[in-house]
């Protein structure tokens, strides 16, 4: 079983599609270590080794689905994230982290009710009420190295710092 890392104000709340069974079984996310260890590499937390160390540096970790693992996302239906997303906007209302980072980009497609076919970049994806919304990729990636990873993950500390798009660049506004 995994528990949510979770309060009020975080500075980054990430967000997968739901546990897989390995880091389920030990009790961890990530129990394999792709997040921790692109997350060392792209400087954003450059001790991490696992979750026990998130509120360390302010951060939170959950899943949109967060008490059902399987080893692929895919074996949930649609209509199960469609209600976990629902809850989840919910939650973030009440918690308002600062970034709300998705761990890919079909996790955020479920978040924001958007089609399969919708075009989703990495990076700044919009606000919902006080949250910036970002796309990272998936950490366990095989066609896409750490180093890329990393270079994605990097670009959440310009929003820590205050460094937003220009007005000229358009965000998604999701309500």
């Amino acid at each position: 079983m995994l528990t949510p890392f979770l309060r009020p104000g975080l500075d980054v709340l990430f967000v997968g599609f739901n546990p897989h069974p390995y880091s389920w079984e030990r009790g961890r996310y990530y129990a394999h270590g792709s997040l921790w260890r692109v997350l060392r590499k792209s400087g954003l937390a450059p001790d991490i080794r696992d979750d026990s160390q998130l509120f360390d540096y302010n951060f939170g970790i959950t899943d949109l689905v967060p008490d059902r693992p399987t080893r692929e996302a895919k074996e949930i239906p649609d209509a199960e994230y469609r209600e976990a997303a629902v809850r989840f906007r919910r939650r973030l209302s009440r918690l308002k982290p600062r970034v709300v980072c998705f761990t890919g980009k079909d996790v955020f497609r479920h978040f924001a009710a958007l089609k399969r076919s919708a075009n989703v970049d990495y990076g700044l994806a919009g606000r919902f009420r006080e949250s910036l919304l970002f796309v990272a990729p998936f950490p366990s990636h095989k066609w896409v190295t750490d180093a890329e990873k990393a270079r994605h993950y990097r670009a959440i500390q310009r929003l820590l710092d205050g460094r937003l798009p220009t007005p000229a660049e358009s965000i998604k506004v999701i309500n």
